[in-house]
């Protein structure tokens, strides 16, 4: 075997320690800019047993609310106990709708502990865990500003024309038909396009493909049920050929027979909190130092895999990987040098094993691989000794030739457990039998042994 040196160490873009260490720098900047945003991102949890609690929240919400985010990622009754009570009814509303599309838009009155009420419009995409319950990832800022002028809106048909003329939002209307028959004039800032060829024509050639039903059924509600429609989301067509995220909330138009005769809308651009949104959903399933997914991902994905397996009578292995002399290298080097490492190691991890295959990272030199479809136990046994002669080859970090080993213990599916915890139990006993037995050594679990 060939040692990892600097001499013959790939040193390309496809470098998955490089690759690693741009996610982390990426992840940086995301806080940077999440930190800048006029609202505040969050991750909220609804338990099988009906309880709630905050994953993530971003600092902007200690400035909106007066509150620390330690207060409430501890409880979450700190800020949803601010929700007007009128208003309460938006988390049952929310559910109901995501059932249709997976997404909602909500607005609601907050009140401040000093007092002061507020709107606050809630963007979220909604998942459903196996398990129950509910996950909420969402953005939500102030709009009491807009819900003023929305007031004024209905009071003055001048003042509303004005409005259209310099917002920021894109202002238009459609006929029955589906066709536009207006649009504000910051569409061509906003996607490019000049107005006038698109009035008279339908919006559909500009949606995404994907989305159409989504917003034929929006459209639909508002001329059925005359009522305002919110938050519906869509992909819309740049003039530069890329697809750009839009939300649209909708009021119907009535005629002097109160029929509703046309259909207002408000869209605007949500490109970069979709993009935010789906960073901050890794964040929250994923190690940032390397980018692995972390514990609670992991095990997601193993319950995901055993039910596949069982109902493809499969097997499958899982591994659990304890680094070996790490320590002594993290004390000796510094914490700096001992991260950089870490991120070799779960690259040179994702170089060994299979495309299928899964890594997670669960402890500080803990690492936990899932083997798919496993024939025998000499497949497992052959992956893991690749992966522990590959470990105890040096890495190369800042110069430093450092040398680890990795301890690793194997459990089988269904021949060792029929569960991710039994499994993982297991797989975790082997590995302590590597480590007792000399380290840098794969053992695969025995049921005489434990």
């Amino acid at each position: 075997m060939t040692p990892d040196t600097p001499h013959n160490r790939p040193s390309t873009p496809t470098d998955p320690a490089v690759e690693v260490l741009h996610k982390l720098r990426d992840a940086r900047e995301l806080e940077s800019v999440i930190h800048n945003l006029p609202g505040f991102l969050y991750e909220l949890r609804q338990s099988p047993n009906g309880s709630f609690r905050f994953t993530y929240l971003s600092r902007r919400v200690e400035e909106m609310f007066h509150i620390r985010v330690e207060d409430a990622l501890a409880d979450a009754n700190v800020l949803l106990g601010m929700i007007h009570a009128d208003d309460l009814h938006v988390i049952e509303d929310s559910i109901r709708h995501a059932h249709i599309d997976g997404t909602s838009c909500t607005d609601m009155r907050m009140i401040r502990p000093d007092g002061r009420m507020f709107w606050i419009e809630a963007y979220d995409t909604l998942h459903f865990p196996p398990e129950g319950g509910v996950i909420w990832t969402g953005y939500a800022q102030d709009i009491t500003e807009r819900k003023l002028l929305e007031q004024d809106l209905r009071l003055s048909e001048a003042k509303f024309r004005t409005l259209v003329e310099n917002a920021n939002d894109i202002i238009y209307t459609l006929t029955p038909e589906g066709e536009l028959s207006y649009i504000s004039p910051n569409w061509q800032d906003v996607l490019g396009y000049e107005v006038e060829p698109f009035i008279g024509h339908s919006y559909e050639p500009l949606i995404h493909p994907n989305d159409l039903d989504r917003t034929r059924e929006f459209m639909r509600a508002v001329f059925t049920t005359g009522k305002k429609q919110s938050g519906v989301e869509y992909r819309i067509r740049h003039a530069d050929g890329s697809w750009r995220w839009h939300t649209s909330n909708a009021s119907p138009v009535l005629d002097e027979a109160g029929r509703v005769s046309a259909y207002l809308g408000i869209a605007r651009e949500i490109t970069e909190r979709k993009q935010q949104e789906a960073q901050i959903h890794h964040l929250a399933h994923h190690d940032l130092l390397t980018g692995l997914p972390n514990r609670a991902m992991f095990f997601d994905r193993l319950e995901a895999a055993i039910d596949e397996a069982s109902a493809e009578s499969r097997k499958l292995a899982l591994m659990f990987v304890d680094l070996d002399r790490f320590k002594p290298v993290n004390d000796r080097h510094g914490h700096a040098v001992g991260d950089q490492l870490l991120q070799a190691v779960a690259g040179r991890m994702h170089t060994i094993l299979r495309a299928g295959d899964l890594v997670g990272r669960i402890g500080g030199d803990e690492f936990i691989v899932l083997l798919h479809d496993i024939r025998t136990e000499d497949d497992a046994l052959t992956a893991a000794e690749k992966l522990r002669c590959h470990l105890e080859t040096p890495f190369d970090i800042e110069g430093r030739r450092l040398q680890i080993s990795a301890s690793i213990g194997i459990a089988l599916y269904p021949s060792h457990a029929d569960n991710a915890r039994e499994l993982a139990r297991r797989a975790d006993e082997a590995m302590y039998l590597s480590k007792a037995e000399g380290r840098n050594l794969t053992t695969l679990y025995s049921p005489g042994r434990d």
